[in-house]
C-alpha cells in the first residue's frame, strides 16, 4: 500500500531532526551563559580587576555590569535565533538551512572572543562548538538532508 504524497513530503529526515535537537540545546545554552554571568559577578570581578590591575574598585563593577548586560543581550539575540530555527528547519526551505549554517560557524568564530575574555566557560565552549559544527554538517553532508532542503528550492 502507497502512502498518501502529502505524508510522505512533509516527514523531516533524522539528520534534520537531530539539528533541530542539537539547535535546542545551544539555545538553551544561550539561556544559561548570561545566568551564569549574572550569578557569578564576583568571580567576574575578580577577573577584571586580574586582567585589568589599573582599574579602582567603580571601573571593575562597571566593567562586570557592562559584560553582564552585553553577554545577556547577545545570547538573548542567539537564543532566538536558535529557537527559530530549531522550528523552522522543519518547513525544508533553503534559507533556513543557509541562515542555521551561516549563524552557528559564526557563533564558532565568536566562541574564540569568549575564551579569550573569560576562562568563565573554558569547560563548555569546546562542546558546545563541536555541536555547531555538527549542526552545520548534519544540514549538508547526508543525502537525505540535501534532497530533503532541495526538493524545496
Amino acid at each position: 500500500m502507497q502512502r498518501p504524497a502529502q505524508v510522505t513530503a512533509s516527514r523531516t529526515p533524522t539528520p534534520v531532526q537531530a539539528a533541530q535537537a542539537l539547535l535546542t540545546a545551544i539555545a538553551i545554552s544561550h539561556l544559561v551563559v548570561p545566568l551564569v554571568m549574572g550569578l557569578n559577578q564576583n568571580t567576574l570581578r575578580a577577573q577584571i580587576a586580574t586582567q585589568h590591575p589599573d582599574f579602582d574598585a567603580a571601573e571593575v563593577a562597571r566593567s562586570a555590569t557592562i559584560a553582564v548586560t552585553s553577554g545577556a543581550t547577545f545570547h538573548g539575540i542567539l537564543l532566538a535565533l536558535c529557537a527559530l530555527l530549531a522550528w523552522k528547519l522543519a518547513t525544508a526551505r533553503p534559507w533556513t538551512r543557509r541562515l542555521a549554517t551561516a549563524s552557528q560557524l559564526l557563533s564558532v568564530v565568536f566562541s574564540v572572543v569568549s575564551w579569550s575574555s573569560s576562562p568563565m566557560f573554558h569547560a563548555v565552549i569546546p562542546t558546545i562548538s563541536a555541536a555547531q559544527i555538527l549542526i552545520v554538517a548534519l544540514l549538508w553532508f547526508p543525502p537525505t538532508a540535501r534532497e530533503f532542503f532541495t526538493k524545496r528550492s
